[in-house]
């Protein structure tokens, strides 16, 4: 289901003409169950510099927490803070006008010296920011050094050539190589961007705005190698619900995901730094560039709601300071990109370390910039994909989601 797809233009009207939010309205909504510790203490925070009282709610999976979204738009009953993601996901929440602009909460906390201008630009729209930032994370492949050193892989690859090299070696040493879940309504989109991205990046950014086609030769070519993937046999069971089972177990030997997953992976009883590490993903050739994927995760505040209660304005302050950015740190390994926070553990640290040195392109992620109104279904062919990896599939699959791409763009 798309966020936006089905609030019609009077329903939509007729929840944004109520000027205030009701108390129940006083609350954070967020899909990610996992960072239960931190957004409690964002939560804690905000409340005690505001006056009221913030509790956090959490909806899971993620498909369903949309829809929750959905029916609040549409229902005038939009939390007084909520997360989202930034790009085009924020471009469409913004343009149905329940945002909050933040842009004097956003000016202080640069003068403070806590957020740079550009990390402002990752959760603006049209140059005024609507966001609380809640994690800044570089997408990298986390590797388990124990089956890397029982396979004999000496160090992490660097080539794509030294990837599948890998790769076989690890299964050969009787591991399952990638962890490649299919949940949360989401996952889907992982593997496919990244391969579309290792060909050629131009044509990752093009899928998003409309100018390349999702059957262009680019995205053939991520499909034939991504079911070559699976045929021999490189991938987890996609079915498995919880995302990170099979890299905690010890079946899987290396997960792409956002580095905000270290602190999951500790948790679980992983050691960051002995039991594994992350290595930034090579493109599928030496000529293409390498790539990596930014993701910025802003928390919303409502519009009516910050109208009806200004001290709420300290509780956004509060959620942006160093203080709060700590409590994400020490509890949920989790960074906001605070300058004056303290990294959460020693991979988010060393991420930044191998982005400094390998001077990537930086992307927005597939799911923050491709439009919202098509992003469920798309995620849901490639999800089809997964389930059933063949040629015929890959073709039924890049059939769909290019009538989706090429009815969506045809209507603006």
């Amino acid at each position: 289901m798309s966020l936006f797809k089905t609030i019609g233009a009077a329903g939509l009207a007729t929840a944004l003409s109520v000027g205030a939010a009701s108390a129940a309205d006083l609350a954070l909504y967020s899909d990610k169950t996992p960072w239960n510790a931190g957004m409690t203490g964002l939560a804690e925070a905000a409340s005690k510099a505001s006056g009221a009282t913030i509790k956090l709610q959490e909806i899971t999976p993620t498909d369903k927490y949309q829809a929750f979204m959905q029916t609040s738009i549409a229902g005038n009953n939009v939390p007084a803070f909520f997360t989202w993601w930034n790009g085009q996901q924020l471009n469409d929440l913004v343009a149905t006008g329940v945002a909050a602009d933040l842009t004097p909460y956003w000016q202080q906390a640069i003068a403070d010296g806590d957020f740079s201008a550009d990390q402002q630009a990752l959760v603006s729209v049209d140059g005024k920011p609507y966001g609380i930032l809640l994690n800044v994370a570089n997408w990298v492949m986390f590797y388990n050094k124990n089956h890397f050193q029982k396979a004999g892989i000496a160090n992490p690859p660097t080539t794509w050539a030294e990837f599948i090299e890998d790769c076989d070696k690890l299964k050969a040493a009787g591991f399952t190589p990638i962890n490649g879940p299919a949940s949360g309504g989401w996952m889907p989109f992982i593997w496919f961007s990244q391969l579309v991205l290792g060909t050629n990046p131009d044509s990752f950014v093009g899928l998003t705005d409309g100018s390349v086609a999702y059957d262009s030769p680019d995205v053939q070519n991520a499909f034939k190698v991504w079911g070559d993937m699976y045929a021999k046999g490189y991938f987890t069971d996609p079915r498995e619900q919880d995302d990170q089972k099979f890299f905690v177990d010890g079946t899987a030997s290396m997960f792409l995901v956002g580095d905000w997953h270290s602190g999951s992976f500790v948790e679980a009883g992983m050691k960051a730094g002995t039991d594994f590490g992350t290595f930034l993903m090579p493109s599928l050739s030496p000529e293409v560039q390498q790539s990596v994927i930014v993701e910025a995760s802003p928390i919303v505040v409502s519009k009516a709601a910050l109208e009806a209660n200004p001290d709420l304005g300290k509780g956004v302050q509060a959620m942006m300071g160093a203080d709060a950015a700590n409590v994400l740190g020490s509890t949920v390994q989790v960074y906001n990109g605070n300058l004056k926070a303290n990294a959460p553990n020693e991979i988010i640290a060393a991420d930044k370390d191998l982005v400094a040195a390998a001077k990537p392109r930086a992307l927005v992620r597939w799911w923050e910039a491709v439009p919202s109104q098509i992003q469920g279904d798309l995620v849901a062919a490639m999800g089809a994909f997964m389930f059933n990896p063949t040629a015929d599939q890959a073709t039924e699959t890049m059939k769909t989601m290019q009538t989706i791409n090429a009815d969506y763009w045809a209507s603006k």
